[in-house]
């Protein structure tokens, strides 16, 4: 096979179909790794593989047999570290593995950015409940507790009494995959999310959203992230210098990130960061509306060693995605999808997967969401269009009890 055009991609959830499309369009072909064969993803692969991305040993085998010219991944956590680790035993460009490890540690994270000066939450890397009990004891206020290295907010749970703590440890545990969990002080306070890129060390911040959660206990999940931010200015430009700072301090010499901070009072403080593009379509869809970089050419173009120049541009538009839950149970009525999805200003969604007699599970984490990226000319304009979704989209779960509607907060 010819080297020059097999890319591997890790990942095949529909957030890595932009990604996997623009392989293919820009004369490649997508080595698609999975653990499912029938994710959107592996449905449009040349290639398919299935197995475990995680594990390097074999990915980096499959590009062996592949003899690959560049190994992406893009809108998730959990492959970074392998594609680092890829492309760094064939000599492709790619992240730095050890930059890659702080990327997808939050405990690293948060060591690193002490390490570089940059003030942190209170936290502790707690091997067992007791050291969680320790820490919750002497903090003396609300914690949350984390692992590691998972992502979707999986197993994320907020302990507000100390008779939480051992249900929550022993559910956040079943999530860390053997490794550690890390607790930290509970922070209740607005969050600002910035997308930004990094070439040969210099980073630029792109684009600066505001995040609304949903009113749903442990789900800690957003129900909008919209882009600008409408913080005030000192705020926003404090955040932005903290988001440079903590890349540039952590190593990265190039690739797109996505980092999220809570402001508390005075003080700013990283929730997490990411070595890829913001999940939901942020990276694929909202960064190219707002700025006119395609955020997925450039992954491909770096990749490869084909470092093109970038051209970044504000198009003052406001763009958004809109997430909504289902209650448990089975989907009886929908209405509106079809106009929904007609609208000129809706961009990448999931209703696609939504039909009657579809069963919802859980509400757990982010993954279960569905969603729409919409964009508009100002804030105004996008509260109305938001507003014509909520109100033209009908859904209907049969739960044990009652019917009931879409959970948009």
């Amino acid at each position: 096979m010819d080297k020059t055009k097999n890319i591997l991609v890790l990942g095949a959830g529909s957030l890595q179909v932009p990604l996997i499309q623009k392989v293919i369009e820009k004369g490649f072909n997508p080595i698609v790794i999975s653990l499912h064969d029938d994710e959107p993803g592996m449905l449009i692969a040349k290639e398919k593989v299935i197995g475990d991305f995680c594990d390097e040993l074999f990915t980096l085998e499959i590009a062996k047999k592949y003899n690959v010219c560049a190994v992406i991944t893009d809108q998730t956590d959990i492959p970074v570290r392998t594609a680092a680790y890829v492309a760094e035993q064939l000599s492709l460009p790619g992240i730095n593995y050890k930059t890659a490890i702080l990327f997808t540690d939050k405990y690293k994270m948060r060591k690193r950015c002490k390490e570089i000066g940059i003030k942190t939450i209170d936290y502790k890397l707690c091997n067992n409940l007791d050291e969680v009990k320790n820490f919750y004891n002497n903090l003396k206020t609300n914690i949350i507790l984390k692992p590691t290295n998972n992502q979707g907010s999986k197993g994320v749970y907020k302990v507000s009494r100390p008779e939480e703590l051992e249900a929550k440890y022993e559910k956040a545990i079943k999530y860390s995959r053997g490794n550690a969990i890390l607790a930290e002080r509970f922070i209740k306070g607005e969050e600002i999310v910035i997308e930004a890129i990094t070439i040969n060390g210099k980073t630029t911040n792109l684009i600066c959203g505001d995040t609304y959660y949903f009113n749903i206990e442990d789900a800690f999940s957003a129900k909008q992230r919209r882009f600008p931010s409408l913080k005030d200015t000192t705020t926003i430009q404090k955040a932005l210098d903290l988001n440079i700072s903590i890349i540039q301090g952590f190593g990265l010499q190039n690739g797109i990130t996505h980092g999220e901070y809570i402001i508390d009072g005075d003080d700013i403080y990283l929730i997490e960061i990411a070595a890829r593009g913001g999940g939901v379509y942020i990276s694929s869809d909202i960064i190219p509306l707002m700025t006119g970089l395609d955020t997925c050419s450039y992954l491909i173009d770096f990749a490869t060693g084909n470092n093109t120049q970038i051209q970044i541009t504000n198009t003052h538009k406001h763009v958004c995605y809109l997430a909504f839950y289902l209650p448990e149970g089975i989907i009886t009525e929908i209405v509106g999808i079809d106009i929904i999805k007609q609208l000129s200003y809706i961009y990448h969604n999931n209703l696609d997967t939504l039909y009657v007699g579809k069963k919802n599970g859980n509400i757990s984490d982010k993954t279960t969401r569905y969603f729409i990226v919409l964009e508009a000319q100002n804030q105004k304009e996008l509260d109305y269009r938001i507003n014509y979704i909520k109100q033209n989209l009908k859904i209907v779960t049969q739960t044990k009890n009652e019917n009931r509607p879409i959970i948009w907060e």
